[in-house]
């Protein structure tokens, strides 16, 4: 199966081999005169998804080794449904949090639950630099706020409260991610 956390990829920095902490620093917002910089790191993080990982939710900076805050995430997983993301930030509206299972490239073979906010409010520039507001839920809210993590140098094992589970083989992670996948389709 493609998209999932399931092996390393040499393209992806994981947690346990990180010599530049790249994923554990938080990144700094950018401004224009970085925007060439952005723009070549949005085509890195689109390429990887696609020629290399086949797929995914979502994927960071970070993940590929540079520090600057942009992410591309999916809130369908589809490819369609794309979006990039640079200079997030997030305010969750009202008290109701969800939990659920999540996986990350950088943590090959882990599964992690995790509560996050149902509802929230997001702002972000999007590619041409226009500011974009908008409300996401279930599993788009989800998505946003992993990726964001990553923007603040936070991995799904770094959460106080987050039960790991992890997986000898890849077969095994694959399944139990695909049964992820359908509960998280009645839930969002």
């Amino acid at each position: 199966m493609s998209g999932m956390a399931s092996q390393k990829y040499d393209e992806i920095v994981i947690h346990e081999d990180d010599p530049a902490h790249v994923l554990r620093h938080p990144t700094k917002p950018v401004n224009q005169i970085e925007w060439d910089d952005i723009k070549y790191i949005t085509q890195r993080l689109m390429d990887v998804r696609q020629n290399i990982l086949k797929g995914g939710a979502g994927l960071a900076a970070p993940q590929i080794g540079s520090s600057l805050p942009v992410f591309i995430y999916t809130p369908d997983r589809t490819t369609e449904g794309l979006k990039v993301v640079i200079n997030p930030s997030f305010e969750p509206i009202g008290e109701e949090m969800i939990e659920g299972e999540e996986a990350c490239f950088s943590v090959p073979l882990k599964s992690s639950k995790i509560k996050r906010w149902a509802k929230i409010k997001v702002q972000y520039l999007n590619l041409d630099g226009k500011t974009v507001n908008d409300v996401l839920e279930g599993f788009a809210a989800k998505v946003f706020q992993h990726e964001i993590d990553h923007l603040n140098g936070k991995l799904t094992i770094d959460h106080e409260k987050a039960e790991i589970i992890s997986f000898e083989t890849p077969e095994a992670f694959q399944a139990h991610m695909q049964q992820v996948h359908q509960e998280d389709s009645k839930s969002y």
